[in-house]
C-alpha cells in the first residue's frame, strides 16, 4: 500500500485541526455578533477565525501544489470503482470548499473592512474588492453557507475515515 508523503500528511492534519477549530469558533463568534455581544472575547474570536482561515487558504495553496507535483497514491485495487469515484469526488469538493470558503471570508472582511487579526496584524486587502457594507453582508452569507456545507462534508469525510479504520482496508493508513 502506498502512503502519502510525510509533508502531505502534515499539511492534511494541520488543515484538519484548523477546520475543526474554525467551525465552532465561527459559530460562536457569529452567535455573539448576532446577539450584539461585543467585547474582548468576541474580538478575539473574530481575530482568531480570520487568522486561522487565512492560514488554511495559504496551506491549501501549498497542498494543491503538492498534489500537482506528486499526485496521490493509488487506491487499493480491491476497492470498488464506485467507491473510488465517490472518494475522489468528495476530495475534489473538499478542496474546492477549502479554497472558496476562506476566499469569500477574506473578500467579506475586505469589503467590510475588518482586516485586523491576532496581535493587531492586518490581513492584506483582497485585490479588486471595494469597501462596501452591503457587498460585505452578501459575501459573509456566501461564506457562511460554504462553511456549513464544508462542515457537513467534513463530518462525512470523518465518518468514511472511521469506516475505513474499522474495516482495516488500508485506506485510513495512507494518511495516518
Amino acid at each position: 500500500m502506498q502512503k502519502y508523503p510525510v509533508g502531505w500528511r502534515i499539511v492534511h492534519w494541520l488543515i484538519a485541526a484548523m477546520v475543526l477549530t474554525l467551525i465552532p469558533v465561527g459559530l460562536w463568534m457569529t452567535a455573539r455578533g448576532e446577539a450584539n455581544v461585543w467585547g474582548a472575547l468576541t474580538n478575539v474570536l473574530y481575530s482568531t477565525h480570520k487568522a486561522i482561515g487565512f492560514t488554511v487558504l495559504l496551506l491549501m495553496v501549498v497542498r494543491i501544489g503538492m498534489k500537482i507535483r506528486t499526485g496521490t497514491p493509488a487506491y487499493p485495487d480491491a476497492l470498488p470503482r464506485a467507491l473510488k469515484l465517490a472518494a475522489t469526488s468528495l476530495h475534489h469538493l473538499l478542496y474546492l470548499l477549502l479554497v472558496l470558503t476562506p476566499l469569500f471570508g477574506w473578500a467579506g472582511v475586505t469589503a467590510y473592512p475588518a482586516l485586523v487579526t491576532l496581535g493587531g496584524y492586518d490581513l492584506p486587502a483582497m485585490p479588486l474588492v471595494p469597501e462596501n457594507g452591503e457587498l460585505a453582508e452578501r459575501l459573509f452569507v456566501i461564506h457562511g453557507t460554504l462553511a456549513i456545507t464544508l462542515g457537513v462534508l467534513v463530518v462525512g469525510h470523518i465518518g468514511a475515515a472511521v469506516r475505513h479504520l474499522l474495516r482495516r482496508d488500508g485506506i485510513f493508513q495512507r494518511m495516518l
